[in-house]
Parts: structure tokens; C-alpha cells; sequence
């Protein structure tokens, strides 16, 4: 027998002990009076008081009645022991439900030297595979990583489908049991090409150490469960980040200095417009990665010398949405993925690749748009020396309110001010 069939039996028999007896107890006095009926029919057939046939078909219809008030408790009961399973576990997996989680929980709770730890999983690639494959082979999906964390439980717990991906165990406290379910829940829990949906995130809490009630619990798990998750989502980003920096150096080594320029702008420029960690740290490193679409452009094209064709402008052009597509499938570079397609849009809405205009762009892609104007400015062209710092802010000026946000380049010229305040009176 399946662990999953299991819980179904577990689930099953703690309702027939409740709705068996009350299904009995609602037949007793039909029963009674069917018995009291009988035995005065049988009575009066043998005083010779009620005909042959009336007592045949007296007795038939009591018997009738009565089988058929057995039958419909018989379907009561089952019917009380199908919606208490449902009640309890999950449709999709067959597992257990947050409810009967809960119910374990304070089982625990009220069971004196009994300690458990509580451990929450997300399936963190869910929402993808029913994007990309539809509902159903994202279902079908989650009942096999059930029916493995089912397996990588026993027999030391139960395992549960609480919501959506996230998946919960319940084991015995025992460091180096807990340690021994983690490591074979993380493994256990992919998809059939072998792709980790789970990672090695999770959260856990001691029961009854540092939860004394179901919610407490709950709470605790999923706030480490996030913090954790959060965690190796920063490490993943900042691999991703590097490595495809590493390849766009290889190939674009004088881009180094243009993009440090860029990054350094683009980070005073989002501080000084009073945006968040998270928010700074998405346009950083949108700022170092928005010319990483040029990896998809062939090197002829960008090394050629007479002038481009039609289509070979066209590769160069569609720069930001190939840079899109590259980050987009790293993993944690989603938002900035966003801001490096929407880096080349411009403010009145003549910009590509979108035509977006105004507030529609987002404000990351606007600052890093003002950034890497500033960064080309000031730097020595083949065909143009160096701008001086006062005439690129002119520059920006000039072009506020058609191709950059008059915002954002003020927070710029207000940025370049106050450094060279700053400069000036530490040479005063």
C-alpha cells in the first residue's frame, strides 16, 4: 500500500468512528418498532386474528421499510465518511490537508513528551510549468513530488499539501532524522528532466519548543521558509549576474569601463530618488547587464566597418529584447530582464522596442536610459572627444521630456552638483 493510500485509510477511519456509531444510533428506534410490529403481527397470526395473506405481505412491508432505512444510513454514513476524507486531504495529491496539519499539530501539542518539527517546502517552479505545459500536467506533477515526499517521509511522518506548491512534513525532533528527511525531501521533489523545483530552501520549527500553537507554528516555518528562499535567490542572482558578465567581458572588454560608469550613476541617481535595497539592487545590476543582448548579435556585425544593412541595424536594435530573453532565463533575474527591455524606450513614446512613454516605462529602466547617456557623453568617441561634465548635463537637459524623464535627470545634475561641492572644498 502507497503512503497516500495510507492517509486515505487514516482520514477514513477517524470518521466512521465518529459518524459509524451516530449512523447506528439513527436506525435503533425505527428498528424497536419494527420489532414491536412484527411480534404483534406474528401475535395476532397466531390467535387467528389477521388473515395468511395480510400477514405475509404485513411482514414483507415491514421488512421492507426497515432493510431500506438500514440501506439509506448505510449511504448516510458513507456519505459523512466521504466529505470528512475530503475535508482532511488534498484532491490533487492525496495527501493530507492544512486541517488535519493543524489537527497533528495540536495533537502534538496535547501529547506530553512528544516532539515534532515542522518542515514547509516550496515547489518554486510551479507557476512556471503550469504557464509553460498547462493545468494539468502541472497537477499531474505535483502528485508525483507528493507521492516522493511521501516516500522520503516514511516511516517517520506524515506529509501534507497545504496550498498552491508548498508542501509540509511533520517528523520526529531527532537532529540527525530531521537532517536525513531534508536532504532526501530536496532530492526527492524535480520534475522528470531532473530540474530542481525546490532547491534545497525550507522552514522549520520545533514543537513544542518554539510553537505552542498550530498558527504559531505555521507562522514560524513559512517566515524562515521565505528568508531562506530569499537567500538563495540573492545567491542565484549574483551567479547568474556574474557569469554573464564574465562572458560579455570575453567578448566586449571595452564595454568594462562604459558600464562601470553606468552602474555608478545609476545607483546615485536611484538613491538620491529615495528607492529602496531591492529596488537599487534590480537596477544595478540591470545597468551592468543591459548591453547583454549584444551576445546575440553575430560578432561581423559588430565588428564591420562599412556601413550596416537594413537587417544588420535591425539585429543591433532588437539588442534589448534579446538581453530580455537571456535574463529571463537565469534564475532570480526576472525584474531585471524588465528594465533592460524597457532601457531603450523614451520618454515622449518614441523609444523601442515597446513605444512606451511616461510613467509606463518603468523608473529603472528610466534612470539606467539617463545613466548610460551620461556615460557615452563623457566618454572619448573615435569620432568626437570626451564631453566636458557640463555639457553632457546640458545635453540631458536638452532632451528631457522627449527622450529622458526630466526627473531623473534632475536627480543627475542635482547628483553631479553636490560632488563637485564637495570636490571643491576639499581642494578649497
Amino acid at each position: 500500500m502507497s503512503g497516500i493510500d495510507t492517509l486515505k485509510g487514516r482520514a477514513q477511519e477517524l470518521w466512521l468512528k465518529v459518524a459509524g456509531p451516530r449512523g447506528w444510533r439513527g436506525v435503533a428506534g425505527p428498528a424497536a418498532f419494527a420489532i414491536a410490529a412484527i411480534a404483534l403481527l406474528v401475535y395476532d397470526r397466531l390467535q387467528q386474528k389477521v388473515p395468511h395473506a395480510t400477514f405475509w405481505l404485513g411482514l414483507g412491508l415491514i421488512g421492507a421499510v426497515f432493510f431500506w432505512m438500514v440501506e439509506a444510513s448505510r449511504r448516510q454514513r458513507e456519505t459523512l465518511v466521504e466529505h470528512g476524507r475530503q475535508a482532511l486531504s488534498d484532491p490533487v495529491t492525496g495527501l493530507d490537508n492544512r486541517l488535519r496539519l493543524e489537527s497533528d499539530i495540536e495533537e502534538v501539542l496535547s501529547s506530553p513528551g512528544d516532539r515534532r518539527v515542522l518542515l514547509l517546502f516550496d515547489l518554486d517552479g510551479l507557476h512556471t510549468y503550469h504557464d509553460r505545459f498547462g493545468y494539468a500536467a502541472g497537477d499531474d506533477l505535483l502528485r508525483r513530488n507528493a507521492q516522493m515526499l511521501v516516500h522520503a517521509a516514511e516511516p517517520l511522518g506524515g506529509a501534507y499539501h497545504l496550498e498552491d506548491g508548498r508542501l509540509a512534513l511533520l517528523v520526529p525532533s531527532g537532529d540527525s532524522q530531521v537532517g536525513e528527511v531534508v536532504i532526501a525531501a530536496t532530492a526527492a521533489l524535480h520534475d522528470e528532466g531532473g530540474d530542481l523545483l525546490i532547491g534545497r530552501a525550507y522552514g522549520e520549527v520545533a514543537i513544542p519548543d518554539e510553537a505552542t500553537d498550530a498558527d504559531c507554528a505555521m507562522q514560524i516555518a513559512g517566515q524562515r521558509l521565505t528568508a531562506h528562499n530569499q537567500r538563495h535567490h540573492r545567491s542565484a542572482r549574483r551567479q547568474a549576474h556574474a557569469v554573464l558578465m564574465a562572458v560579455l567581458g570575453a567578448r566586449r572588454p571595452e564595454l568594462r569601463e562604459h558600464l562601470r560608469v553606468v552602474v555608478y550613476r545609476a545607483i546615485a541617481i536611484s538613491h538620491r530618488l529615495g528607492l529602496t535595497r531591492e529596488e537599487i539592487d534590480d537596477i544595478a545590476l540591470a545597468a551592468d547587464l543591459q548591453d547583454v543582448g549584444l551576445l546575440a548579435v553575430p560578432e561581423a556585425i559588430l565588428e564591420k566597418r562599412t556601413p550596416l544593412t537594413p537587417e544588420e541595424a535591425e539585429r543591433i536594435r532588437d539588442r534589448p529584447v534579446a538581453g530580455e530573453k537571456i535574463l529571463g532565463a537565469a534564475p532570480g533575474l526576472a525584474p531585471v530582464a524588465a528594465l533592460v527591455r524597457a532601457s531603450s524606450e523614451h520618454f515622449d513614446g518614441s523609444g523601442f522596442p515597446d513605444g512606451l512613454d511616461g510613467q509606463a516605462i518603468p523608473l529603472g529602466a528610466r534612470i539606467i536610459a539617463v545613466a548610460v547617456a551620461f556615460a557615452a557623453l563623457t566618454a572619448a568617441r573615435p569620432y568626437r572627444p570626451a564631453r566636458s561634465t557640463e555639457d553632457a548635463v546640458a545635453e540631458l537637459r536638452r532632451c528631457a521630456g522627449t527622450q529622458f524623464d526630466p526627473r531623473v535627470v534632475e536627480a543627475l545634475a542635482a547628483d553631479i552638483s553636490e560632488e563637485q561641492a564637495e570636490l571643491s572644498e576639499a581642494l578649497a
